[in-house]
């Protein structure tokens, strides 16, 4: 995409022409499962130790189930969809790291996605039994895809795309009677989320990345017909009830804002520290913002 001198909007422009061939394939909708954010140990530590966040924000998971993270993951999880976050290391994560994973909900969506792109194959996860009273239906019913050659994103980035199985949607029914062809994310987040707590759903992220991994980003979602804006060297992607803004990592890498529905009004619409520089407001409304930047 850069020969010729071209930028970015002028590549999108070539990829946004291209549409009638894209429109021969049958879109397959993608929702946003969970996102991933590495953040300064300082700030994470503040949130992990918040009553406010555990107690009244939302359902917290930390450490995983299984504890697969070592103990140094905290997830938030919505009715939808949930946060994950995860304090820089000196080797790896580094801080500014991000990671998108988006779903599939019909079934053999994602095997029709991986025919029309350069993605690997999925890779199936089987049930682990370690004693845990709730399975991780995330990391163990679910096949996922992430873009391979050409699509490769940089080591600061991850993205993929996930699907749960027909194994996991028999199990499930089992509980809940839903068919088995129900594939919603939310059908098998239900577990984990807790309509008493504020948290409803991420509705939008502000991330900084490198502009070569944006532009690759842009051409993966772009084949199956999801709305991209051109801003400039980044962009806008539009999901089914999710907002992903996409902007250049020149004055720093990661999660910048992320946005948020409510399950009901906080009261007062107060407004949370963490670390030197983030701050979580609330209101007015169902709404919350959480700025990573502000300054005390």
């Amino acid at each position: 995409m850069r020969a010729g001198g071209w930028g970015f909007g002028a590549a999108l422009a070539c990829v946004t022409a291209s549409a009638p061939a894209l429109a021969a394939q049958a879109k397959v909708p993608l929702v946003l499962h969970h996102l991933i954010a590495t953040i300064d140990t300082v700030t994470w530590n503040d949130v992990v130790k918040s009553p406010f966040i555990t107690d009244q924000f939302a359902t917290i998971q930390a450490p995983f189930a299984h504890g697969v993270d070592g103990g140094r993951v905290i997830r938030m999880f919505g009715k939808y969809n949930f946060l994950q976050l995860q304090p820089a290391n000196s080797a790896a994560p580094l801080l500014g790291d991000v990671g998108m994973m988006l779903a599939s909900e019909r079934p053999g969506g994602l095997e029709q996605i991986r025919t029309q792109g350069m993605f690997g194959r999925p890779q199936a996860y089987a049930a682990w039994d370690h004693g845990t009273p709730a399975t991780d239906f995330y990391r163990e019913w679910s096949d996922r895809i992430r873009p391979v050659g050409a699509d490769s994103l940089s080591d600061r980035v991850r993205i993929e795309l996930l699907q749960y199985t027909s194994d996991a949607a028999k199990q499930q029914t089992a509980i809940d009677s839903l068919s088995e062809t129900n594939r919603s994310s939310g059908r098998f987040l239900a577990q984990y989320s807790d309509p008493k707590k504020l948290l409803a759903y991420l509705t939008a992220a502000t991330l900084a990345v490198p502009v070569d991994d944006i532009r690759k980003i842009v051409t993966i979602l772009q084949r199956d017909g999801i709305p991209v804006v051109a801003e400039g060297e980044g962009a806008i992607i539009k999901l089914d009830g999710f907002t992903l803004h996409l902007i250049p990592s020149w004055n720093g890498a990661g999660v910048k804002q992320l946005q948020f529905a409510l399950t009901h009004p906080a009261v007062a619409n107060p407004t949370y520290r963490f670390g030197p520089k983030s701050q979580l407001r609330f209101g007015p409304g169902l709404i919350a913002v959480w700025d990573f930047e502000n300054k005390r």
